[in-house]
């Protein structure tokens, strides 16, 4: 089975991937246990592969058959991001944004 990835969503969703973990921060609150928190994780990956996706399709009219490694890369990134490079940061806008 060969995959091949469109490179101009691959970059767009890397890019957007990178940055994921303050649309979470946002999302999420510092109290919820820990699998919500993953669940999340999945459902902004999701979402961002979805736009992503969407919008190479309404531009080009091309499908793109491998949806669901851009899916995998969309968490892969994002929970990389968090991981190395966004904690500090991210988690500090989850307690700047959670109600008190």
């Amino acid at each position: 089975m060969d995959i091949t990835l469109p490179a101009i969503p691959a970059g767009a969703l890397v890019l957007l991937a990178f940055f994921a973990p303050y649309a979470q921060a946002i999302i999420q609150r510092p109290e919820w246990p820990a699998k919500w928190k993953k669940v999340v994780t999945v459902a902004v990956a999701v979402v961002l592969t979805v736009i992503v996706l969407a919008f190479y399709y309404f531009m080009t009219g091309d499908v793109v058959p491998a949806w669901p490694v851009f899916v995998i890369l969309a968490i892969t990134v994002a929970a990389a991001s968090y991981a190395l490079i966004t904690k500090p940061s991210a988690t500090a806008l989850e307690i700047a944004t959670s109600p008190k």
